[in-house]
């Protein structure tokens, strides 16, 4: 017994320590890339809408499942607000309508990330989508109807205005959301302006205010006045962001798959407080043009691309959502005393992702996907065990078993032995 008991420990070692060392790191795009970058505006966060009013035209939902329309029923989301539309006639906005146009622009942001987090989570991921892009496809029809675009002079301007009717949308959308999707009342100006037949748009000098019905200017406004800052402002090492940044693709490393774990763990990024805030968005702008220049594509588009390279297809939200997760915000923010790993994985040369289901590390102006673990295999307390990669254990988690089994085994053992021994020692008394 104690040669086969000897045996089999041995084998058990042998099978875990061999587990235990191989590949730290999954190459499920088997290093793909194209050559090929996609078509369309390079500069922004929308691939292949070739700069189009209003955002990506590709997108055509036309329909929503019997349980997405039954789940807005039951929690007030009012799609009616979208199916029963009807633009009013051009006219004069009122005193409200101004009102509810400056704080709208003030507010200087697109909360689509914000809304569809927030029905994500009170709806789950599938209904969200069904409500966003169906309701998404009726708002362009609209937009495509006023061809706002056509009365912004500046050519620089079309960009501006698709990025403003998105975030009209978003914040239209947002303010439908009942009381389980937690809607903002911040929302409500961008819901006073629509339903009073109003979109907006901004060509980076006048903010502007036009009839939904024919794209006519009802109001404008010139935009506040933007502070220049100088690149000298900049911390120290921003410019030189690129060093960083390999445009080969190069295979992920142990340390870079723990830091892509690190950022699934720590959630959402909160921008840095007590900084000059011109200077840091202007350096965020930076970045961002700059890693255009450089990769071809801005961080967003350039995730996307490994993406799509890996022949899956992208929905609208989806692609938002890769978009606004590569750690461009992480990374400037790095730059003001931040740390973050993201912001240390752009330091290592990789763009993290997330989808919405599935975390990869991409590398290279391919945007290549060189790891990949679903967010399903990630652990969701302190303590749990870890995945190294889709389909693998941890090295942790293989010594944990071996341990345990060499412990049940042994323990086994000595019971059999001691049963044994008193077995020898009755048959020599009888």
């Amino acid at each position: 017994m104690s040669k086969s008991l000897t045996a089999l420990l041995a084998a058990l070692l042998v099978c875990g320590l061999s587990l235990a060392s191989g590949p730290a790191f999954a190459d499920p795009a088997d290093g793909a890339s194209t050559s090929a970058d996609q078509a369309g505006d390079v500069h922004d966060d929308r691939p292949d809408d070739a700069d189009a009013v209003g955002g990506d035209q590709s997108t055509e939902t036309t329909s929503i499942s019997a349980g997405a329309r039954a789940w807005a029923g039951a929690n007030g989301f009012d799609l009616s607000a979208f199916e029963d539309y009807a633009a009013p006639a051009a006219h004069t906005p009122t005193a409200d309508d101004i009102a509810a146009f400056g704080a709208w622009m003030s507010g200087g942001s697109n909360p689509r990330n914000q809304v569809m987090s927030q029905i994500t989570s009170a709806a789950g991921e599938s209904v969200a989508n069904e409500l966003w892009n169906y309701c998404n496809t009726i708002w362009k029809r609209w937009m495509n109807a006023a061809d706002v675009g056509s009365v912004v002079s500046q050519t620089s301007g079309l960009k501006n205005v698709g990025a403003t009717q998105e975030g009209m949308f978003a914040g239209y959308f947002g303010s439908l959301i009942g009381g389980a999707g937690g809607g903002q009342s911040g929302y409500g100006n961008a819901a006073t302006l629509v339903k009073d037949g109003f979109v907006v748009s901004s060509d980076g000098v006048t903010y502007r205010l036009h009839n939904m019905i024919d794209g006519t200017i009802a109001y404008e406004t010139a935009a506040p006045e933007s502070v220049s800052v100088s690149e000298d402002e900049f911390p120290a090492g921003l410019t030189d962001f690129t060093d960083f940044l390999p445009l080969e693709t190069q295979e992920a490393t142990d340390e870079a798959v723990a830091l892509l774990r690190q950022y699934a763990a720590e959630g959402s990024f909160a921008d840095p407080s007590g900084v000059d805030r011109d200077v840091y968005q202007a350096a965020a702008q930076y970045v961002n043009d700059e890693f255009g220049e450089y990769y071809g594509q801005c961080p967003g588009p350039t995730a996307v691309k490994g993406i799509t390279a890996l022949g899956l297809a992208l929905d609208a939200v989806t692609e938002d959502t890769v978009g606004s997760s590569v750690g461009e915000k992480e990374f400037t923010a790095s730059f003001f005393g931040v740390t973050s790993a993201a912001a240390s994985l752009w330091r290592l040369g990789f763009l993290p992702s997330f989808d919405g289901t599935t975390y990869r590390l991409h590398s290279g102006k391919s945007g290549a996907v060189v790891y990949e673990i679903a967010a399903a295999d990630l652990p969701t307390s302190e303590g749990t065990s870890t995945a190294a990669g889709t389909g693998a254990v941890s090295a942790p988690a293989l010594v944990a078993i071996v341990v345990s089994a060499v412990a049940a085994l042994a323990v086994g053992g000595a019971a059999w032995l001691i049963l044994r021994r008193k077995g020898r020692s009755g048959q020599g008394r009888g």
